[in-house]
C-alpha cells in the first residue's frame, strides 16, 4: 500500500507539473492546473484496469503461529552448525 501511496503522490505532482505548463502556455486560470494531477491521482489510485497493480488471486493467508513456528524450526535445524572459539588468546 505504501507504494500505491508514494506514486499516487509522484503523479500528482506531474499532473500539476504538466498542467501548470500547459494553463500557463495558453493564459488559462491558474487553478485548471490542478486538474489533470487530480485526474492522475484517481487513475493511479484506482487502476481500474488493473494496468499498475496486480492484483492477487488468493489474497492473504492467515496462518496459525504454531504452524508457521514449526516451519521456523525446520529451517533452522537446517542452517550449518558454527562452532565459536571461547578461548582468548
Amino acid at each position: 500500500m505504501n507504494k500505491r501511496n508514494l506514486a499516487s503522490i509522484l503523479w500528482f505532482l506531474a499532473g500539476w507539473q504538466a498542467g501548470g505548463l500547459i494553463v500557463g502556455l495558453m493564459d488559462m486560470p491558474w487553478v485548471l492546473g490542478f486538474a489533470p494531477g487530480i485526474v492522475m491521482v484517481l487513475l493511479v489510485r484506482w487502476d481500474p484496469t488493473g494496468l499498475f497493480w496486480s492484483r492477487s488471486g488468493t489474497g492473504r493467508k492467515i496462518v496459525p503461529i504454531n504452524a508457521y513456528a514449526e516451519k521456523l524450526d525446520k529451517r533452522i535445524e537446517q542452517w550449518p552448525v558454527v562452532e565459536t572459539d571461547t578461548r582468548r588468546v
